[in-house]
């Protein structure tokens, strides 16, 4: 009887070393490949150029188009941010800003968020190089933002404080009509 009991010990310790590692490598692997934190992927539309036109940039003190940023996020944990402010520049000063209204961006799916961007045109306008660039018809600025906030994953039960940097590079065409812009944007979540 005693020789039974210590083989059915035996058995069932070995069982829950095997169901024990078996779980552990299950979590490592989620964790390095379906639940490792991806940069999210983010595009600005700047929507409300079409109303402006080349005048507006040389006869008035401030701009205010409507921008639209899209994110992206390719994570399965959703990240919820506090408010921000995007910092539109050109040739390295500040020329304008963009509130950002506090948020969630979904996991697995797609989150927009409608600003208006007010462009200090006087502050361009005190740069000679902007008035080279307005006569010639393009304006490049870069927009950058810092978003922080937190990840929650597994319905919260997963939380992490974390951050998404955020830089967009835009090109807007103020010679033609209707003026039209395009940006390419890249973004990095630190955690």
């Amino acid at each position: 009887m005693v020789a039974t009991s210590k083989s059915t010990l035996r058995v069932c310790c070995i069982s829950a070393t095997i169901i024990v590692l078996v779980t552990i490598a299950v979590l490592v692997t989620l964790a390095l490949t379906v639940f490792k934190p991806r940069d999210p992927d983010v595009v600005l539309y700047p929507v409300g150029l079409s109303k402006l036109q080349v005048d507006d940039f040389i006869s008035q003190d401030s701009v205010t188009s409507e921008m639209v940023m899209s994110i992206r996020n390719r994570n399965y944990a959703s990240f919820e941010f506090a408010n921000a402010t995007s910092h539109i520049k050109y040739d390295g000063k500040l020329v304008g800003r963009v509130p950002i209204v506090q948020g969630t961006v979904p996991s697995r799916s797609a989150f927009n968020i409608t600003a208006p961007a007010v462009l200090r045109a006087k502050r361009l306008r005190e740069n000679p190089n902007a008035i080279n660039d307005i006569v010639g018809g393009s304006l490049n600025l870069t927009a950058t933002v810092t978003m922080h906030g937190k990840m929650s994953m597994l319905n919260r039960l997963i939380k992490k404080r974390g951050s998404v940097y955020t830089e967009c590079h835009m090109t807007i065409y103020i010679s033609e009509v209707p003026i039209r812009g395009e940006s390419w944007c890249w973004a990095k979540l630190d955690m």
